[in-house]
Order: structure tokens, then sequence, then C-alpha cells
């Protein structure tokens, strides 16, 4: 047999694989060497292009080589290599794709701004620029070059007549597949085993394979074993730890035998892992003290089962794994639905459902189903758990119509994305109801189940429009508060929840009270997605109550001890109104140039027997949240028009007091009509109310605020739009409304300051007030600068501490005869 050279090697010019980058202020030149290239926009990427319509990976350079023909390439690839694609995409001579096999002169574009073009050259001074054949300097690259590139930062210029130079396509990607140049270990021997050439991958990978010649295990028997199999062989070779593929095939033409060297440790150690992991289950299987039934995805045909599944539903294994699953659900709808829904999302389901057996009897488990295989071969694990037999049977279909666990993972899902975009919290609560197995086992289903019908409509009734509930399973509900603001109205409603479920329950003769537990989880701060929102609900639902904390229980412990403050909080607010806690202090409105009080408004204070007065700041918005505001605007109304009746009767001139209505308290149907139930009662003229409300709050609801706007000015009563100026719909309010007074916000006047433009603010609303025919009335006047910058901007009406602090009834008819004028 003829021996070749060691040193034989193609007589071939060396060729490099080149990208000429314009970007709009640079152009750089890279030539590619390894296998892979990232370009984008972070600064993890091998090619860097900090421009904002470059995505932060945007694309990948991919060396390939066709093992078949040795032809040696480079792909580009859309994105990255975990298939995350950019946002612009890319073009190659103008079409978009989103893989493309490169060739010499194909010319990238990238985001609209960056343009590259592709060349294979043996002599690197040959740059063809794609589309210029003329001279033309390169912007120096301002970048570090990195271990994966070169910069040039100077262009060689193309003469036209050099181009015949340039081999075709074809050759060019012939030459430049050779081994060389291919990162996988290759290396050839003669037909009397001596190697004849090793690549700089081999060299590198194995540096002792020419040492130890023959011995070295890729050589061992490896002519032999190429006679024997047709001169082309596979196989495992052992090398220290490691074990590769080694492919050869005879080369007649040149008379050796060349190697392919392929790396298998990694994909050896996967294999032996995933045998372990199939003996593993296969004996978790058989030993787990509940059923388990595997089920294809795709088919839904029942591939495996456990020797507990087949007793419990009376079948053999040959038997079952012949079925469907939905051959042994008693309602197949609802499991197919739920199967949809686990493969759609990606997630795991737990549900109560009745199985038929073999005989055709039923039986109540409790499944669940977990997706344990994704692709093109997905399927169900789900582990079947028998109920005990004294179960509530389900309920009937109006229980079950409410909504079940997966529409309320559907709605809980759209909610969670809503919240990530408007910022919105999101309440999840879980309502147990305690002791209902023995209500079951005392009263029978028939009766269980309107109880739990009646209890469902009392839910229902305890939320608010656009809350979802959901019957969860046989004493348990879910309700979903999307798009909430505080922490304070998720408590609000569970604490409607509870109260409701302990008011009694009457069914024919027989009388319930149902007591509740009730956990909460919020979004964010308590998870963000679907099932740690419920998983830590359903945590905050068995953890222990103690006896002084809220009849709820919040995720966040945190949360736990505010409510407790605020429960507290809000039985003394309770006990305040039953027990005359409340009092009103009064402020007078001054007109500064006549000296006289043209009006007073009257301020909610608590005397509390602990802390003393307190400040509506501390309780106001926490009496919003309940609903207490209603019952105490009612008697602050009352209350301020009784004292105005006694100074009156009192000899004093007529005076008009000014009451704040909250938003709340302005959205009761019924408030015109409590309104002249209680000037009647008192006896005071209606002219001499005047009832101050928010133009935020007219905003809300403009054809209820109008419609009741016009009812209260047709008894007679002065409205006052409160807070001026602190926002656009306070505008908008004037042009849609009737007022009879304009305050002008207090944060206004306690900047004023002797300044072109805070003057010009202020004579703009006194003058847009006044040419309306409005009294003006400017709020927070503290300072006597304050009064004269006012009092030259042509506004006369004052309040504030400059004059006098709120005062008790006693104090304020102090203040009343006094002239202010000076």
């Amino acid at each position: 047999m003829e021996s070749f050279k060691t040193n034989l090697k193609p007589n071939i010019q060396s060729l490099h694989h080149v990208l000429i980058i314009e970007e709009p202020t640079l152009k750089k030149t890279i030539i590619l060497k390894e296998a892979t290239y990232s370009i984008g926009r972070q600064s993890d990427n091998d090619i860097i292009i900090s421009l904002p319509k470059i995505s932060r990976h945007h694309a990948t350079f991919l060396r390939r080589t066709d093992v078949k023909t040795n032809n040696y390439s480079y792909w580009l690839l859309d994105g990255d290599l975990q298939g995350n694609r950019s946002r612009n995409g890319i073009y190659v001579n103008g079409k978009r794709c989103l893989v493309h096999e490169l060739k010499h002169g194909d010319t990238i574009r990238l985001g609209d701004e960056v343009i590259v073009n592709y060349q294979i050259i043996s002599d690197l001074g040959l740059v063809v620029e794609a589309g210029e054949g003329f001279l033309k300097e390169t912007v120096k690259s301002q970048s570090e070059p990195i271990s994966k590139k070169t910069i040039f930062n100077k262009e060689t210029v193309i003469n036209p007549e050099r181009q015949t130079n340039f081999l075709d396509n074809y050759e060019l990607i012939r030459l430049a597949s050779f081994s060389e140049l291919n990162s996988q270990p290759i290396f050839e021997i003669d037909l009397q085993g001596n190697i004849t050439y090793l690549n700089s991958a081999t060299i590198s990978k194995f540096p002792d394979l020419k040492q130890k010649n023959i011995a070295h295990p890729f050589l061992s028997d490896l002519i032999k074993q190429c006679n024997q199999n047709n001169n082309k062989i596979t196989r495992e070779v052992r090398v220290n730890k490691h074990i590769f593929e080694q492919n050869a095939h005879y080369l007649p033409e040149n008379k050796i035998i060349r190697s392919y060297i392929v790396d298998l440790t990694k994909q050896k150690k996967l294999e032996e892992k995933l045998q372990w992991q199939e003996e593993f289950y296969r004996t978790l299987l058989h030993q787990v003290p509940v059923g388990i039934v595997l089920v294809d995805g795709t088919t839904k045909k029942i591939v495996d089962v456990n020797a507990i599944s087949c007793e419990l539903l009376n079948y053999t294994r040959e038997e079952i794994c012949k079925l469907t699953i939905d051959r042994l659900s008693w309602k197949q709808e609802n499991l197919e639905t739920n199967l949809q829904y686990i493969l759609e999302n990606k997630i795991s389901l737990t549900d109560e459902i009745v199985l038929r057996k073999k005989d055709g009897s039923t039986v109540k488990v409790e499944m669940k189903i977990s997706l344990v295989g994704t692709g093109t071969e997905p399927q169900f694990l789900i582990i079947v758990r028998e109920l005990r037999k004294d179960s509530i049977s389900f309920p009937p279909e109006q229980i079950i119509s409410l909504n079940d666990r997966v529409f309320f993972r559907q709605q809980l899902k759209k909610a969670i994305a809503h919240g990530k975009r408007h910022q919105k919290l999101i309440g999840v609560i879980y309502i147990k109801l305690e002791y209902f197995s023995e209500i079951n086992n005392n009263i029978g289903n028939e009766l269980t189940n309107r109880l739990l019908y009646s209890f469902a409509e009392r839910l229902k009734s305890c939320l608010r429009a656009g809350d979802t509930v959901a019957y969860w399973s046989e004493d348990k509900f879910a309700v979903l508060m999307p798009e909430i603001d505080t922490i304070e109205e998720v408590a609000k409603i569970a604490r409607r929840i509870a109260h409701a479920s302990e008011e009694s329950f009457k069914l024919d003769e027989h009388q319930f009270i149902l007591k509740s537990h009730i956990g909460i989880a919020i979004y964010p701060q308590d998870g963000e997605q679907v099932d740690t929102l419920l998983n830590n609900a359903d945590f905050a639902l068995y953890r222990p109550r103690l006896e002084e904390c809220p009849p709820y229980q919040f995720y966040n412990p945190t949360m736990n001890a505010q409510a407790s403050v605020l429960l507290r909080l809000e039985h003394s607010l309770y006990r305040a109104l039953e027990k005359d806690e409340l009092l009103l202090h009064y402020q007078p409105q001054i007109n500064v140039n006549s000296g006289h009080i043209q009006g007073i408004e009257a301020f909610l204070r608590w005397q509390h027997p602990e802390l003393g007065i307190v400040s509506p700041t501390s309780f106001i918005k926490l009496a919003e949240q309940t609903g207490l505001i209603i019952p105490i605007g009612e008697w602050v109304l009352k209350t301020a028009c009784t004292q105005t009746k006694i100074w009156q009767s009192q000899g004093l001139p007529p005076l008009r007091v000014s009451v704040n209505l909250s938003s709340l308290q302005f959205q009761q149907p019924n408030l015109p009509l409590m309104v002249e139930k209680i000037l009647s009662e008192v006896g005071l003229e209606p002219h001499l109310l005047e009832l101050e409300i928010n133009a935020s709050t007219l905003a809300k609801n403009r054809e209820y605020s109008y419609r009741t706007l016009k009812q209260l000015q047709e008894l007679g009563v002065y409205i006052c739009v409160d807070d001026f100026a602190t926002g656009f719909s306070s505008f908008d309010c004037l042009k849609k409304f009737s007022f009879h007074t304009l305050k002008i916000d207090r944060s206004f006047v306690q900047n004023l300051k002797n300044d072109p433009q805070d003057l010009a603010i202020i004579l703009a609303l006194v003058t847009l007030g006044k040419g309306l025919n409005l009294r003006v009335v400017a709020e927070g006047v503290e300072t006597k600068q304050q009064i004269e910058l006012l009092r030259s901007l042509q506004c006369e009406q004052m309040q504030g501490f400059w004059f006098s602090r709120p005062l008790a009834a006693e104090d304020a008819t102090r203040l009343l005869p006094l002239d202010w004028k000076d």
C-alpha cells in the first residue's frame, strides 16, 4: 500500500468570511472565525450595535458544515438561538427572512438603519462593497475589539480590474469548507496507520494523539474494522472519562482513512439520567398509595396506569389502557375543558370529578392533572384520590353554573395581564365554610344543596360589579377582585362576606348560621402568576387566627396587622356614632372689604375617649370604605343646620352654613329627599345651606350629577364647587353645571407669591368666577401678604387660619358679631 506524506495539504488559497457593517455614524469590518456570532443592542452580544431599532439580540451568524460534501458556510438567523425573534426583522437582498444561507455579496439590512455586506475573499485587501466601486474612507470604530472579531480601521479601495481574481460562489464555498476551518475534530491516516493530517480542533482537543499513534483508542483496530465493514464504520470510543462517536471512511483516491469525531459525553449522561428516571417512575407508579394515570395529550388515550387506579375502577391494566380518558368521565365536557385549558396554559389543575367504573357505577374523586410533556408529544399525569364516602354530592346545576375553576383561572389570567399594564392591584379570596360536612350529614344532600345556593346568592350580593365568584369545591368558594386601588377595598369585601355568612339562613323549618374562613392573596406582592396567587390565598385560608384578628387572613402578615388596626378603628367609629363622640367645628368666611362674615363652614371632628380630638384625615377614608360615611354625613348635615338655626334664634344675622359632601354621599339616590327632610325638620330656609362638592366627583357620572344638582337647586339649596382648579375637570364642570360659589383651592393660595405667573393664575380664576356671577372664596389664607395680594386681585371673600381656626360652636358664637374689616 502506498503511504502519503504527513505534510500533504491541498494547494488552496486561505479564505476569509467578512462582514462590512455600515451604521449611520461609523463603518466596521469584521472577520468571522468562530462557530457563532450574536449581533444586537445588548452588551453581551459578540457584535454590538447600539441603535434603538436594533433588538437586544437581533440576529445570529451560525457556521454550518455539510458532512457529506464537506461544504462550509455561514447562516443568518433572525433573533437568538433560544427562538426569540427580533422586533424589526432581518432583510437579505431586500426580502425578509427568518433563516438564510449567506452567499458572497449578500446585503443584509437590520432595523432600517444598519446595512451589512457579506463577502468571502482570499485577500483582505479585496473588500467588495454592496453597490459601490469607488473610493470611500471608513470612519474609525471607537468600539473595542473582542475575542470573536477583528476590526480593521481602514478600507482598501476596490479596483474593478482586480475583481476578476474572485472565484465564483461554488469555488468559494468549497474552499471555505476545508477541514482546517471546521470546529469538529478531523484526522486522517494512511493504510500503514500513520497519521497524515490533524486539523486544529483535533490538535487542541487530543494533543497526545500523534504521540500515542497506534496505541490511541481512536486508532485501535481502525484499519481492520474499516476492511471488515465495506470501508466505513461508526463506533463509540471511550477516551479517559469521555465518550466519542467516531465516523471513519476510506477515500480510495487518496488512499487514506478520514475520521470525524463527535463528543457524546453529555448525550450519554442524559440517556443514563433518562433511563434512571424511567426506572424511578416505574417504581413510584406502583408504590404510591394513590391512583396514577398517564394520558396521551393529543389522542387522550390512557398510556399507563397503576394498580390502585385499576382497583378503584374495576378494570385490568390491559383493559383500561385501551380506553380514552373521557370514557371514564361521568361528565365528559368538564374533563375535556380542563385538559384543554391545562394544555394551552401549561399549568397544573386540581378538580373534583365523577368517574364511571367498569360496571357502570360512579365514584367521586379528586384529580390533580399536570402536563408532563410539551411540544409534539404532550402527556397528562393524573393523580386520582377517592373522596370519602360521606362527601357532599355535586350540587344542583344552579350552583355549578356560578362559575367553575377553569373559568375563574381564565379570568384571573386576564386580570393579571390587565393589572400589569395599568398598575392595578388584584385580590384573590378563598371562602371556606366551617363544619359543612357535619351539616350535610345532619340535613342530607337536598337541603345542603339549597343552603349552598342561598349562600352563593348572598355571596354575590357582597361583591362589586365586575367581580367574579366561582364554586371551588364542596364547601369552598373563590372570589376575584380585579382593578383595585387599595388593600382596604379587599378587606371591606371580606368583612361583608364574613358578616353575610353569619346572618341566619332559613330553609323550611330549619335555620342555619354559617361561619366562614377567608384567605386573601394580593397581586403583585403575593405573586404574579395564577397558581402562585391561588396557592398563597389557600395558605392564608388555613393559617391559624388569633381572637382579636379580623374574620379574614391576608397571605402577608403585615397586611393582617394593618387589617386588625383598621378593624378596631372601624368598631370605634361605629361606637363614636352611637355614643355622640362626633362633633362639628366651624370656620368663618370673611369679606375683607366689608369686614362681615359672609358664611361659615362646618368641619367634622371626633372626640375620641383616649386620643382626644381626632382630625377627619385619620378616619374619613375608612368611613367611606366601610359605608359609615352615609350615616355620619347625615348626622353632620342635620347638626350643622340645627346650629345655624340656633344662631338665627339668638338674634344673629342670617348666616349660610357650608357642608362638605363626600363622593359616596353624593352618589346616594335619596340625597335630595334626605336634604329636604332635614331642612323641614330643623326649620331652616334652604338658601342658608350650601353643599360643597368636589369637581372630580361631579365628573364621574355627568348625567346623574346634572339630575341631582338640579333637584337640590330646585329645593333652594346653594351649591359650591370645592377644590377648584386642581384638575382639568374643574373647568369642564363650570360649562356643564350651575353653581353659586367657586372655591379657589388652598394649594394655589398657599403657594401665592409676588410673582407675575402666580398672580396671573389667581386673577384668571377670580375673573372667571365673577364673569359667571359666582361668589369666589379663597381658602387656606394664612398670612397678611396673601390677604393683600388676593385683595389686589379683586378677591374679597377669604377663609383660613389667619382669621380663625375651626372652632367649637360655643367659641364660634363669640366670633360671629365681630367686625373683621381691620
